[in-house]
């Protein structure tokens, strides 16, 4: 029998995931960094997080799903693909180790915050359309994803630098990590961080994925554009930084 600590830290950490998919994107990342925590190894959080992410993809996809910006998807999946094929090469090599990809990651969303802050003090508007940006920022999305779930900052800050409105932008979020975090779902199989305790794990976690989704909904509603965006940004900035002194 699991522990009541257990399930109540687990469906703590899981609410943030679940707000952060429906109502501020990058809040995220603290479900992430909490339930790794909660576990012994971070490669069986990543697993038992999986099967909650795509669930919390489902509540945004139908609260947001007549909002996507199909034609961005399609042109940045691709590389997005690309990153998936690297970070499972990247696991399966160090199947046999408890390596620590926080340091890796924590640096690459803030050199994207920095990479989007001089594009903004230079003006140069029209960098994120550029075909060579896409593929940078897909590979890194498919990289972090597959790693430690943790792309939602990235992601974030590339639509973020398109200008997409609010809705837009959770529109796209929600189809794109729905198509991501069902395609991961065979490579965590054959890695072996999803099993079949895990999966026990994920559902005495899923409540917090429920009550997050629904109060970020809330949330979302009430934030005016301008605030939005500027939190998408400090999250992001505050994800990495988290990342890499944990």
């Amino acid at each position: 029998m699991i522990p009541f600590a257990t399930i109540f830290a687990g469906n703590s950490s899981t609410f943030f995931t679940g707000t952060s998919k429906t109502g501020i994107p990058g809040a995220g990342i603290l479900g992430v960094v909490l339930l790794a925590n909660l576990m012994e190894q971070t490669r069986q959080s990543v697993g038992v997080l999986l099967p909650l992410l795509i669930a919390a993809d489902l509540f945004a996809v139908f609260y947001y799903r007549q909002h996507a910006d199909w034609k961005l998807i399609l042109r940045v999946l691709p590389w997005t693909l690309a990153g998936l094929g690297i970070g499972y090469a990247t696991l399966k090599f160090t199947q046999d180790q408890e390596m620590n990809f926080s340091l890796l990651l924590g640096g690459l969303v803030l050199g994207i915050l920095v990479l989007d802050f001089l594009r903004n003090r230079l003006g140069w508007n029209q960098m994120p359309h550029h075909p060579l940006y896409t593929a940078i920022l897909g590979i890194a999305t498919g990289f972090a994803t597959t790693i430690g779930n943790v792309a939602g900052p990235v992601m974030s800050l590339y639509l973020l630098s398109l200008g997409l409105d609010k809705h837009k932008f959770m529109g796209s979020m929600a189809w794109f990590f729905l198509i991501i975090n069902t395609l991961k779902i065979p490579l965590f199989v054959s890695a072996g961080m999803i099993t079949v305790d895990s999966l026990k794990l994920s559902v005495w976690f899923l409540p917090g994925i429920v009550l997050g989704a629904v109060f970020g909904r809330f949330l979302f509603k009430r934030i005016p554009a301008k605030p939005f965006a500027v939190a998408v940004q400090i999250l992001a900035a505050a994800a990495a930084i988290r990342l890499m002194v944990t």
